[in-house]
C-alpha cells in the first residue's frame, strides 16, 4: 500500500513538472518567434507494449498544427487516463525541418498473476471473471480500486457488511508485478430487530409475518431470511403496504424506513414508519363500457363484495377474471380499468370497472422456437389454442400449463405479436428444453439394502417424440430388480396413452421374513383423457411369483402360500391431476381411485381397491403446504386368500416415516410378517426452500404422518401410529434422492422404528 502511495505522488509531481516545463518551453519558443511555430512531426518514445499508433490515436494535436501548450497538457492528461502509463512527458526538439513534438512515456508494469485470499464465502471462479485486472494486462491503481469495490459489493449482497478488502503489489521485475487481493470476510450481518411506528390497526407480530425479512431466530437462519439484503427492503415496503390495502386501507403508505447498523457491523435494526389512514368498505360496484360477453358474466367475475372491506388482492383477481372473460370472446387485448370514488365521511368507496374489449383477433399461426430436440408436434398436441381459431384467454393459459406439465421444458413463454392484418395475431411459443436423457451407474447405501449398486438408462423424450423409455437395474444385498418400460403418450397420433413393461425381482429379506421370493412379469396399459384434468386408464399385468424356503415351523397361512402362483390382474384407474409439476408440485390437487381384479388368467383370485388424495397449497416465498390421505383394501374370493406378497405393511418413505420398512404390520403367532388386508394413512408436509439453493429441485420438508394396518374388524384409534420429522429432497438429473429423519410419536411394542432413512428414486 505504501509503495503504491509513493508511486502515485511521484506520478502526480512528474505530471505537474512536465506541464510547467512544457509551458515554459512553448512560451519561450513563441517569444523567440512571433510568427508561431508549426509542429512538423510527432514522435513517441519509451513504449514497449503499447503500440505507437495507439498512443497517437489518443492525442488530439496533429502535425501541421500550431503548437498549443493547453492542447498538449490536455493530451498528457488523456494519456494518463488510459491507464497504460505511470509517467508521461512532452518536450520539443527544434530542427531545420521544423518542430518535433516528443511524448516520452513510461509504461505501467504488466500484471503477472492475480491471487485472491481469504474468500471462503465466494469462490475464485465467481470473483475472477468480474475483475478488471487480469494476467497479462497492464496494472493501474484505478483498476485495482475498482476491483476491490466490486468484490466488496459482491460480499455486501450476501450480507457480509463486516468485510474488508485490501491488496498488496509485489514487483517481480522492472516490467511485471503480481497482485494479491486479501479478503477478511467477517461474519454475516443479520437483522436483530424489526420495529413499526404508527401501526394502530395491526400488531407488530402480525406485520412481521407479512415481510420477506425476518428477525434473527432459528427458523429465519434456516431459510436465510434474517440476512440483511438492501434489495429486499423495497419488497418489504411493498408487502407491508399491500397487506394494509388488502384490509381496506386505501391511503396507507410507509413514510420512512430507518436502517441502523450496530457499531460491530454484526446486527441491523429496521424501523418502518407507517401512515395507516382510514379503512374503507366497498359501497357500490358497477361495470361500464363494453358488456362482453354480458353484464351478468362480468359482474359474476367480480370478487369484491359490497359491504366488505376493500381488498387490493380481490381487486386484482377481479380484473384478471374479467379480462379472461372478455378474452375468451376473442379480444386478446381487452383492458379493464377500475375507477374509485371515495366517501371520506362514511369511509366507503365506490368502484366502477370500465371494460374496453378492443378488436377481436384470430390466431393466424403458431410459431415455436427453442425446441432443438423436441418435434413441433409434441408441443402442438398440448395446445388448446389452435391455429385459425378465435383467441381465447383461458385456452392460452391452459395451453401453457399443459406444456409445463409435460416436464420436457425448463421454461415456456408465450406472446402475441401482430399478424398480417389488424384482426390476426401470431401465437409465439418459446421453450427452454430440459435434459431428458440420463445414463447412470453407481452405488450407495440404504436403510433396507445396506450396500447396493444401480444402473439406469432413461429417456423421457425419445427421438424428440415425447416417448418415455426406461431400463433400470438395482442390485442390493436383499433385492435384485430389473425393469423395462416404454410409454407412448399419443398412441396412433391420438390423445391415447399406451405403455408396455416387463420386470423381474428377487427378494431375500431374511432379516424381515423367513422365506425367499422371486417374481417376474409384464403388462400392457392404455389411458384416455375424460376431461382436461380427468383421465381413465386400464392395465393388464401378468406375473408369476415363487415363494420358497419357508420354514417348517411357519404358520399354516404362510405355508399355504409356498410354491409358484400366477396372477392375471386387470386394474382400472380414475385420476384427477391438476398439479402444476410432475415431481415437485407447488399447486394443484391429485385424486385417484383404483380397482384391481385378479382372476383373468393365473391362479390367484382377489379384489383390491385404493383411494388417495394429495393437495398442494402455495404459501409464498417457496413454502408449500401439502396434506394427503390414502386407504387400501384387498380380499380374496372364490375360496382363495389374498396372496401374502400383496398384503399391506407400513413404514418408510411413502407411508409412515420414522418407522422401518415393514415396521408397522400384522404378524402371526410365530412373529412372521403376514400383513393386513386394510391400511389407511394420512400426512401433512410443509415444503420449504433451503438457504443458498435457489431451485425447486432441492428443498426441505417438515412432516407429520399417521397410519394403521388392520387384518379384520373395525380399525381402532389405539392402533394408529404417528410420527413427525424433517427431510431433504433432491431431484437429481439421474433420479430423486430423499433423506428423512423421523421421530415416532405413537408406536406399539412390536413396531420397528427407524430414525433415519435414505432412498433413491423416491419422493415425499
Amino acid at each position: 500500500m505504501t509503495l503504491r502511495l509513493h508511486m502515485g505522488l511521484a506520478r502526480a509531481l512528474t505530471v505537474v513538472l512536465a506541464m510547467c516545463w512544457l509551458g515554459l518551453t512553448v512560451v519561450s519558443a513563441q517569444a523567440a518567434d512571433s510568427d508561431g511555430r508549426i509542429i512538423r512531426s510527432i514522435e513517441v518514445r519509451g513504449n514497449q507494449h503499447v503500440e505507437t499508433e495507439t498512443v497517437l490515436a489518443s492525442i488530439d494535436i496533429r502535425p501541421g498544427e500550431a503548437l498549443d501548450p493547453a492542447r498538449v497538457s490536455a493530451d498528457i492528461k488523456h494519456l494518463f487516463a488510459k491507464g497504460y502509463f505511470s509517467d508521461v512527458r512532452a518536450f520539443i526538439d527544434e530542427a531545420e525541418a521544423g518542430l518535433k513534438l516528443i511524448f516520452d512515456v513510461r509504461e505501467n508494469p504488466l500484471v503477472g498473476k492475480v491471487d485472491i485470499s481469504g474468500n471462503d464465502a465466494i469462490p475464485d471462479k465467481d470473483i475472477t471473471p468480474k475483475l478488471a485486472l487480469q494476467s497479462g494486462q497492464m496494472f493501474n491503481d484505478a483498476g485495482l480500486e475498482d476491483d476491490k469495490r466490486a468484490i466488496r459489493k459482491m460480499y455486501l449482497k450476501k450480507g457480509y457488511y463486516q468485510v474488508e478488502v485490501d491488496s498488496e503489489i509485489q514487483p517481480k521485475d522492472k516490467s511485471r508485478v503480481d497482485v494479491e487481493i486479501k479478503v477478511e470476510e467477517g461474519g454475516i450481518s443479520r437483522i436483530k430487530r424489526i420495529r413499526f411506528i404508527g401501526n394502530d390497526a395491526f400488531s407488530d407480530d402480525t406485520l412481521l409475518d407479512e415481510l420477506a425479512s425476518r428477525q434473527a431466530n432459528f427458523m429465519a437462519w434456516f431459510t436465510d431470511r434474517d440476512v440483511f439484503e438492501r434489495e429486499r427492503l423495497g419488497g418489504d415496503v411493498q408487502l407491508l403496504e399491500q397487506y394494509y390495502r388488502n384490509h381496506g386501507f386505501l391511503d396507507v403508505r410507509v413514510e420512512s424506513l430507518l436502517v441502523t447498523l450496530a457499531p460491530s457491523k454484526e446486527w441491523f435494526y429496521l424501523t418502518f414508519s407507517v401512515h395507516e389512514g382510514p379503512a374503507y368498505r366497498v359501497a357500490e360496484l358497477d361495470v361500464q363500457g363494453d358488456m362482453t360477453p354480458s353484464r351478468e358474466a362480468l359482474v359474476d367475475a367480480i370478487k369484491l363484495e359490497s359491504g366488505a372491506f376493500y381488498s387490493e388482492k380481490l381487486l386484482r383477481e377481479s380484473l384478471d377474471a374479467m379480462t379472461e372473460k372478455v378474452g375468451d370472446e376473442g379480444y386478446a387485448f381487452a383492458n379493464v380499468t377500475p375507477s374509485f370514488k371515495r366517501h371520506v365521511e362514511s369511509r366507503t368507496v365506490d368502484i366502477a370497472f370500465d371494460v374496453e374489449k378492443g378488436k377481436m383477433v384470430y390466431i393466424e399461426r403458431v410459431d415455436i422456437s427453442g425446441n432443438h430436440k423436441t418435434e413441433d408436434q409434441v408441443i402442438r398436441r398440448q395446445l388448446r389454442q389452435m391455429e385459425g381459431s378465435r383467441y381465447s384467454a383461458s385456452r392460452m393459459k391452459l395451453s401453457k400449463l399443459r406444456m409445463q406439465r409435460t416436464d420436457l421444458f425448463d421454461d415456456v413463454r408465450t406472446s402475441l405479436p401482430r399478424g398480417s392484418a389488424d384482426d390476426k395475431v401470431v401465437m409465439k411459443i418459446e421453450v427452454d428444453e430440459k435434459r431428458t436423457g440420463t445414463f447412470s451407474i453407481g452405488g450407495g447405501f440404504s436403510q433396507l439394502e445396506k450396500l447396493f449398486m444401480t444402473a439406469k438408462v432413461e429417456e423421457r423424450n425419445f427421438l424428440g417424440k415425447g416417448l418415455t423409455t426406461n431400463l433400470s437395474t438395482d442390485l442390493g444385498s436383499k433385492t435384485q430388480n430389473f425393469n423395462l418400460s416404454i410409454t407412448e403418450p399419443y398412441f396412433l397420433g391420438k390423445e391415447l396413452s399406451a405403455s408396455i413393461n416387463a420386470f423381474k425381482t428377487q427378494t431375500r429379506l431374511e432379516d424381515i421374513t423367513s422365506f425367499k421370493q422371486d417374481s417376474w412379469g409384464g403388462g400392457l396399459g392404455l389411458g384416455v383423457p375424460l376431461a382436461e384434468f380427468l383421465s381413465y386408464s386400464v392395465r393388464y399385468q401378468y406375473s408369476q411369483t415363487d415363494i420358497f424356503d419357508v420354514p417348517a415351523t411357519a404358520s399354516l397361512l404362510l405355508r399355504s402360500q409356498e410354491g409358484k402362483q400366477t396372477t392375471g390382474e386387470l386394474t382400472q384407474v380414475l385420476r384427477w391431476d391438476s398439479s402444476n409439476r410432475r415431481l415437485t408440485p407447488t399447486a394443484g390437487q391429485i385424486y385417484e381411485a383404483r380397482v384391481g381384479v385378479a382372476g383373468l388368467g393365473g391362479s390367484n383370485r382377489f379384489i383390491e381397491g385404493q383411494a388417495r388424495a394429495r393437495l398442494y397449497f402455495p404459501l409464498g416465498a417457496g413454502f408449500v403446504l401439502s396434506p394427503g390421505v390414502s386407504a387400501k383394501y384387498i380380499r380374496g374370493y372364490s375360496g382363495r386368500e389374498a396372496p401374502i406378497f400383496r398384503r399391506y405393511s407400513l413404514g418408510g418413505i411413502g407411508s409412515i416415516r420414522g418407522f422401518d420398512s415393514f415396521g408397522v404390520t400384522i404378524r402371526d403367532q410365530n412373529g412372521e410378517i403376514v400383513g393386513g388386508n386394510r391400511v389407511a394413512t394420512a400426512g401433512l408436509d410443509l415444503f420449504f426452500p433451503l438457504p443458498f439453493m435457489d431451485t425447486d429441485n432441492f428443498r426441505g420438508v417438515i412432516f407429520a404422518d399417521a397410519g394403521t394396518v388392520v387384518d379384520s374388524g373395525t380399525p381402532n384409534l389405539s392402533d394408529v401410529r404417528a410420527s413427525t420429522g424433517v427431510g431433504l429432497q433432491w431431484i437429481t438429473p439421474v433420479m430423486p434422492v430423499a433423506l428423512v429423519w423421523g421421530f415416532p410419536l405413537r408406536s406399539l411394542p412390536e413396531d420397528i422404528e427407524s430414525s433415519f432413512e435414505f432412498a433413491l428414486g423416491a419422493t415425499f
